[in-house]
C-alpha cells in the first residue's frame, strides 16, 4: 500500500523518520488545548483532586489500573495529523473530546479503584470479566448509554463505566432528560454519586505507568501508517465478487453514456463514510476502508455506471456498505462465512 502524502522532500523524509526520533511533546502541540478543555470540564463538575497525567502513544488508551491517558502521537504534530487524515481519517475536534472524556472515565475509575466497590459491580458487572476484542452488541439497547461508535459500552463493564462517565461529563448534555426512562439511567445516577463522593478526597492511586510511549516507538512514520491502513483494509478483499456487478455495469457495456464506477464511489466517499459511521457505530477508519476498497474493486474490474443515475447508485452503495459494516460489527470481518 502506498501512502497518499505530499510529494515533497520534507514529506518523504518525515515518512522515513523513526517515531521516537521526532521529539514529540504534548506541551505546545495542537492537542494540548483539547486536554486543557477536558481539565476545565472536570473543574466545572467540581472534580478537583483527580488530575490524570497524559502521554503520547500509538493509539487512544488508558492502561488497565493506571490513571494515565494515552493520546495518539499524530495529534501532536500538524504534518502527522495531515497524513492520518489522508490515510485513515483524522478525528474531528468533537471526536477528540469524546475520546478524552471516555479515557478520563477509565482513569477516574482506576484512580479511586471504584471497580472494587460492590455497588459498581452490581451495576456495571464484574471488572475481571474476560475482555474480548470481538463482541456482539445489541444495537439501540437502552441498557447502555451511547457515546463512542460501535455501541462501545457493551464491550465490557470497564468500558460501560467509561462511556457512562463520558456522557455524565459532556457539557450542555442534560443526561437526566436524555436518558429518562432508559435502564442505563441507574448507571448515570451511580456515576454521579460516586464522582461527587470521591472527588472530595485524594485518589487512592495518584500516579500511573504508561504502556508504550513515543520514545519507545522504533517504527518509522511510514511503517506505522502503512500498518494501520493495511489492517483496516485487509479483511474485505474477497467481498465484492458478485454484489458490485449487481449494482454497476460490466466493463465493455454498450450502454451509453457511462462513467467509471470508481469515480462515483470516490465522489461520495466523505458522505458515505460519515453517514454509515453515524448509524452503524463502526469506527470511521474502518468505514472509510470499506468505501475505499469498494472503489478499488470497481476500478480493478472496470465497472461503470450510467450517467444521471448517481442518486440510484448512492442508495445501493449506502445499503451495501452498511451491510458490510454491520457484518464487521457482528463478526469482526467482511468476507462471506
Amino acid at each position: 500500500m502506498k501512502l497518499r502524502t505530499k510529494n515533497s522532500a520534507r514529506a518523504r523524509a518525515l515518512l522515513r523518520t523513526p517515531i521516537r526520533d521526532l521529539g514529540l511533546k504534548l506541551t505546545g502541540s495542537p492537542v494540548e488545548r483539547m486536554i486543557r478543555r477536558l481539565e476545565h470540564e472536570l473543574e466545572l463538575k467540581r472534580v478537583q483532586r483527580f488530575q490524570p497525567a497524559f502521554y503520547l502513544t500509538d493509539e487512544w488508551g488508558c492502561p488497565s489500573g493506571q490513571p494515565v491517558i494515552g493520546v495518539p502521537f499524530y495529534l501532536a504534530h500538524r504534518e502527522l495529523a495531515n497524513i492520518e487524515k489522508r490515510t485513515n481519517g483524522l478525528e474531528t475536534p468533537r471526536e477528540i473530546m469524546m475520546y478524552l472524556r471516555h479515557e478520563a472515565g477509565h482513569a477516574f475509575n482506576y484512580a479511586y479503584r471504584l471497580y472494587r466497590r460492590r455497588d459498581w459491580r452490581d451495576t456495571f458487572g464484574p471488572y475481571r470479566r474476560p475482555y474480548h476484542d470481538e463482541y456482539r452488541p445489541v444495537p439501540f439497547s437502552r441498557d447502555y448509554v451511547r457515546h463512542l461508535p460501535g455501541w462501545y459500552a457493551q464491550k465490557h463493564p470497564d468500558e460501560d463505566f467509561a462511556e457512562t462517565f463520558a456522557v455524565w461529563l459532556t457539557p450542555q448534555l442534560d443526561w437526566r432528560r436524555r436518558y429518562r426512562g432508559w435502564a442505563c439511567i441507574e448507571k448515570l445516577q451511580l456515576v454521579d454519586r460516586l464522582v461527587r463522593a470521591s472527588s472530595r478526597r485524594e485518589p487512592v492511586v495518584k500516579r500511573g505507568r504508561p504502556d508504550i510511549t513515543t520514545d519507545q516507538m522504533r517504527a518509522t512514520v511510514g511503517e506505522y501508517f502503512e500498518r494501520v491502513a493495511a489492517r483496516s483494509r485487509a479483511a474485505f478483499k474477497s467481498a465484492f465478487d458478485h454484489e458490485l456487478r449487481d449494482i454497476f455495469l460490466a466493463a465493455g457495456s454498450r450502454r451509453r453514456p457511462t462513467r467509471p464506477a470508481a469515480e462515483i464511489v470516490e465522489g461520495h466517499e466523505v458522505a458515505l463514510t460519515n453517514t454509515i459511521t453515524s448509524w452503524t457505530g463502526v469506527g470511521r477508519p474502518v468505514v472509510r476502508g470499506i468505501v475505499q476498497s469498494i472503489a478499488d474493486a470497481c476500478r480493478e474490474r472496470g465497472l461503470r455506471g450510467m450517467r444521471g443515475k448517481e442518486k440510484d447508485y448512492l442508495v445501493h452503495l449506502t445499503a451495501y456498505a452498511t451491510a458490510l459494516a454491520i457484518h464487521y460489527l457482528a463478526r469482526g470481518k467482511y468476507h462471506k462465512v
